[in-house]
């Protein structure tokens, strides 16, 4: 990938689909929906790909066969939630630092990836995005930088499984992103919140 003029020196950043959640309320894995002519995971990965430099996938779960290909890594035995994910790719890959992407995101933009590269800067261990200044963070869609992986670690160790606990975190900024991009943060989570998904 190609480093912006004034950007931040970092690790390589490569990007993370996480597909572990159970799906409960969709009643359906969110991650196989379809939209046009391929699955959300197909989308997700498709971007993450234009802005990082490998792709995983964090999670069990049925792939489309165009992705059978691409490395996995099982969540974090003993942990619930998104974090079993995430630790689970710094745990096997140690030197790199993440573009975390829930598999929910039917808006995702190239640009909002981007917007949060552009967001890195010396010192920043992750990047939570607050979307309304309300001190609600985005944690699944977000950067993080291979330094974080102590407070990830910390997390796991106390028992702590929200990842909102993360905002307090020193190292940890929670810029609010332009309006245009915003969208690129909205979930879906039932069969009535699908049915307003659409161009």
């Amino acid at each position: 990938m190609i480093e912006h003029p004034g950007q931040a020196a970092t690790s390589p950043v490569w990007g993370c689909v996480l597909i572990g959640g159970k799906s409960s309320r969709m009643g359906r894995p969110k991650h196989l929906l379809r939209w046009e002519d391929r699955t959300w995971i197909e989308r997700t990965v498709a971007l993450l790909r234009l802005r990082a430099e490998q792709v995983i996938i964090a999670g069990s779960g049925y792939l489309p066969p165009t992705l059978a290909e691409i490395p996995r890594v099982d969540d974090v035995p003993g942990l619930e939630g998104p974090l079993a994910g995430i630790l689970s790719a710094f745990r096997h890959y140690p030197d790199i630092s993440w573009l975390m992407a829930a598999c929910d995101l039917p808006d995702l933009e190239e640009g909002a990836l981007q917007w949060l590269l552009d967001s890195r800067a010396p010192g920043v261990l992750a990047i939570l995005p607050d979307l309304v200044g309300d001190g609600r963070v985005e944690p699944l869609m977000a950067y993080y930088d291979r330094q974080c992986r102590s407070l990830l670690e910390t997390m796991a160790a106390t028992g702590q499984r929200r990842m909102q606990w993360l905002r307090q975190a020193a190292g940890v900024v929670t810029p609010q992103p332009p309006a245009v991009l915003r969208p690129s943060w909205h979930n879906v989570n039932t069969p009535q919140e699908l049915e307003n998904v659409g161009p």
